[in-house]
């Protein structure tokens, strides 16, 4: 039995940005929209691409969210705006928080937290990145705006995310483990001892293909990366 939920509006012919991560939090359902290479289109509240919304697991909406609230030009499904191409959603085990991976231009990649009624400011803010003709964006991070925790230029491709919590890495716990397509890596990002400067490292490099999607086994803490071809168990006996 299929029933349509949710629908981003307009409809869109584009091969660019499409997000399109899902995650369940108690009885809500988020889902980040990418903004289909259309640019500013992502600062406007009255159109889904480029933002981050949130309903409920019947598609109904929250009289919570930001258009309720403070933001009553918002579609009332939006729950954070000014993203490009959010490819990674995470809610973490840790502090209930959700976080994203965004795709920048050349350059400017993050892993932020997503934020009630939120903007991380594309296409007015570049986070360090630049068009792929050479042009500027914009600056990195300006007032008013949310701010990530952790900005890569040039960029790595940034793809998918977990924020790990398992037995195979407890030295691991509380890391959010990221996925490159363009350097084929995995990076660890620790940023739960040290938010003000993040330690950021390579796990596995330039082995595991252009990684899609990340996932942590509930039970034995063990890692699945998936790429177009393969699916790879990342495990401490032998790390790869």
């Amino acid at each position: 039995v299929f029933k349509n939920i949710f629908q981003s509006i307009p409809p869109i012919n584009s091969q660019l940005h499409f997000g399109s991560r899902l995650v369940i939090k108690e009885e809500y359902l988020y889902a980040s929209i990418g903004e289909r290479g259309k640019g500013m289109i992502a600062q406007d509240p009255t159109q889904h691409p480029g933002s981050i919304i949130r309903i409920f697991k019947n598609g109904l909406i929250p009289k919570i969210n930001p258009h309720f609230i403070n933001k009553t030009n918002w579609l009332p499904e939006i729950y954070q705006i000014g993203l490009r191409n959010p490819q990674g959603l995470e809610l973490s085990p840790l502090d209930n928080q959700i976080y994203t991976t965004n795709h920048g231009a050349m350059g400017g990649d993050f892993f932020g937290k997503v934020f009630f009624g939120g903007n991380y400011g594309w296409k007015k803010l570049g986070w360090g990145g630049k068009n792929y003709i050479g042009t500027e964006i914009g600056p990195q991070w300006k007032k008013g705006y949310n701010k990530a925790i952790y900005y890569w230029t040039p960029s790595i491709g940034i793809s998918s995310l977990i924020i790990y919590k398992g037995k195979e890495f407890p030295e691991w716990n509380g890391s959010a483990i990221i996925g490159s397509l363009k350097y084929k890596t995995l990076y660890k990002v620790n940023f739960i001892s040290n938010k003000k400067n993040p330690e950021v490292s390579k796990i596995i490099k330039n082995s595991l293909g252009r990684i899609r999607d990340l996932e942590v086994h509930p039970m034995n803490g063990k890692i699945y990366a998936v790429n177009r071809k393969f699916l790879w168990l990342i495990e401490k006996a032998n790390n790869h």
